[in-house]
């Protein structure tokens, strides 16, 4: 896959197995900056587990759903710096900062609408929050890329955001 556009309408299957996907291969090597931009963010299930299938992915694991507290633990654990760009003011955004402690940082960007997650191998960028209604609820449209030059661009953008935003 070098690029893919997901519509999801209501909830979608598609759209979940694809976070899944990207999300546990990026847990096996994770990138040395991961960044997140998402005005709301919530402990939203991503991946189910109930055959124990990625235990030995996610360490952090406390449930038979890996849950994306779970996984940014695991990208930490592991030594990337996981960069969210948020509303860290929103109730449920601020409840998710707490469950990831001191190690992700956040910095709040003043009417920030862009939506998107960045690593050294994927952009994932649309209309879609990292939240439980964004993932599961809301028709979203959302673009996966594996394009280095894309990736390049959106690292450099995503670098410039984290510059220009407040703590």
């Amino acid at each position: 896959m070098s690029s893919r556009v997901i519509r999801s309408h209501g909830g979608s299957r598609i759209l979940i197995d694809c976070l899944s996907s990207l999300l546990a291969l990026e847990a096996l090597s994770p990138s040395e900056e991961i960044y997140i931009i998402s005005p709301w963010i919530s402990n939203s299930p991503i991946i189910d587990n109930r055959y124990n299938a990625f235990v030995d992915v996610f360490p952090f694991i406390e449930s038979k759903i890996v849950y994306l507290a779970d996984i940014l633990k695991t990208f930490l654990w592991r030594g990337s710096k996981v960069r969210l760009i948020c509303n860290p003011g929103h109730k449920q955004t601020k409840e998710f900062l707490d469950m990831l402690g001191s190690g992700a940082q956040y910095r709040n960007l003043a009417d920030n609408h862009e939506k998107g997650m960045i690593t050294d191998n994927f952009y994932l960028h649309g209309s879609m929050n990292f939240t439980y209604s964004g993932i599961n609820i809301n028709g979203e449209c959302i673009r996966v890329t594996t394009k280095r030059a894309d990736i390049s661009s959106a690292v450099i953008s995503a670098r410039s955001r984290w510059e220009e935003s407040q703590t």
